[in-house]
């Protein structure tokens, strides 16, 4: 919520499935008075009043919009776009998330976005996008890692697994400390839906996240490797032991509360770090790490590429020096892409 200095409105704005929503309420009353003219379906951020409460700006982004800036003129109900950030995204070129929900193992309804990439004959190769946190959410804005992959043929599943927010705090708890492994089964609730979903092809499903949605990648690929063709782990961790050990103490004690203690739980972080079950793991696997990374320490990638060539399981390391916690630098970013992008062409069989 939010309220004008001048004391005329008060602004609520819910997260509904995702999707942002936004009215303007009578601060005495509470009564709704008018409901936010978003551009589109998307996500609108940064609201900000003008100190008189005449003028309401904000941040949207979608699908298909990169991100501007808008402003709506209280009194009139008209929206005004104040930004046109340069881009050569053609809307009708994206085609628009849809929004599902698949049953878990326990009938828990876990949400999920499918991008489908247009006129493409057959069934699609699909790429499962695993957003890190865990408390964090997956939502419809714009993403030119999903474009990019649509764009060649692949659709783009960006799931909600438990553990994320946005669905109240029964949800976002759901995977806490020894239930962690619960999430990781809801991947293989979501290999399911895509094999009874038409236009997918399971077959060639392959599994990509940075920070925990990069231990999500590992853990899929060891836990479940019937399922999975191929993995792109962007600074993931593949031992929960090791991560707390050596990531910044900071990290360390706001970590412990979500997946368990080193003292009182080193049994199940354990049993749950996908280095553990390293010989399960059969599926090709691009790593990527910045060697600078405080929080998930680059030790966390060498291990696991080390056992891997070890075991002459195809397994690529590639480490860039000037990084910390995931590509911040745009050089890194038209570098690694790109080799992503051709690693799961070559391995999913996806002819240019």
């Amino acid at each position: 919520m939010l309220a004008d200095w001048a004391g005329r409105h008060l602004l609520v704005v819910t997260n509904d499935e995702g999707f942002t929503r936004a009215c303007l309420h009578d601060p005495a009353t509470l009564e709704r008075t008018l409901e936010v003219p978003l551009p589109g379906d998307g996500v609108a951020e940064a609201f900000t009043f003008s100190p008189d409460g005449r003028r309401l700006a904000f941040h949207f982004t979608s699908w298909a919009v990169p991100g501007d800036v808008w402003s709506l003129d209280t009194d009139l109900g008209t929206l005004d776009r104040l930004t046109d950030s340069p881009s050569a995204v053609d809307p009708s070129e994206v085609a628009p998330p849809e929004l599902h929900r698949f049953v878990s193992f326990d009938g828990e309804s876990i949400p999920a976005f499918l991008s489908r990439p247009a006129d493409l004959p057959g069934e699609a190769p699909v790429v499962v996008v695993v957003h890190g946190g865990p408390e964090s959410q997956a939502r419809p804005r714009w993403s030119p890692l999903n474009a990019y992959l649509c764009a060649r043929g692949y659709a783009v599943v960006t799931p909600n697994v438990r553990g994320s927010t946005g669905y109240g705090r029964r949800y976002e708890h759901l995977d806490d400390r020894r239930r962690r492994l619960d999430a990781v089964a809801d991947l293989a609730a979501l290999h399911d839906w895509l094999a009874a979903t038409d236009g997918l092809d399971a077959g060639r499903a392959a599994l990509y996240g940075g920070s925990y949605g990069g231990y999500m990648v590992l853990a899929g690929l060891t836990f479940q490797p019937e399922r999975w063709a191929a993995g792109v782990d962007v600074v993931g961790i593949s031992s929960l032991v090791t991560f707390l050990e050596h990531t910044s103490p900071y990290r360390r004690r706001v970590r412990e509360r979500e997946y368990g203690s080193l003292d009182a739980d080193r049994d199940f972080l354990v049993e749950a770090s996908p280095l553990t079950h390293l010989d399960r793991l059969v599926a090709p696997l691009l790593v990527v790490h910045g060697a600078n990374d405080p929080r998930v320490p680059l030790s966390e990638a060498e291990q696991l590429h080390a056992r891997l060539v070890a075991r002459d399981v195809r397994c690529h390391l590639l480490v860039y020096p000037d990084e910390g916690h995931g590509l911040q630098k745009l050089a890194n970013r038209l570098d690694a892409y790109p080799r992503m992008a051709a690693f799961l062409d070559e391995v999913l069989g996806v002819a240019r």
